[in-house]
């Protein structure tokens, strides 16, 4: 036990560290504070903000696990979609050059060099 005297505004950091040591983490502040989860930064964005409610009790570590573990799948998947989509987009440009050349080749005389 403190020996100073306790006055209104030592009271009042009292409570305010007390209130903060039992405040709990809330559906509401976990949408509110963690944002959408649409890109890569949003992602780094979730994974430190995950860090600090479990660094500061806020957030159990089983519970931090899993939510780091979701937000890794989510980032796979968001890898996999842009892959996908460069590899479409690379089909595409190998079509079109292939029809470049068998038009640029119909004129030509099988087994000639070029």
């Amino acid at each position: 036990m403190s020996s100073e005297p306790l006055d209104s505004e030592r009271a009042r950091e009292l409570g305010r560290r007390s209130g903060q040591a039992r405040r709990r983490l809330t559906l509401e502040d976990a949408e509110r504070d963690l944002g959408d989860l649409d890109t890569l930064e949003d992602a780094m964005r979730w994974l430190r903000q995950i860090a600090l409610w479990a660094a500061g009790g806020l957030l159990h570590g089983a519970v931090a696990s899993a939510c780091n573990r979701s937000v890794e799948v989510w980032v796979r998947a968001h890898e996999s979609r842009l892959t996908r989509e460069v590899v479409d987009q690379l089909r595409g440009r190998l079509t079109e050059l292939e029809g470049q050349l068998g038009r640029a080749g119909a004129g030509r005389i099988p087994g000639d060099p070029l």
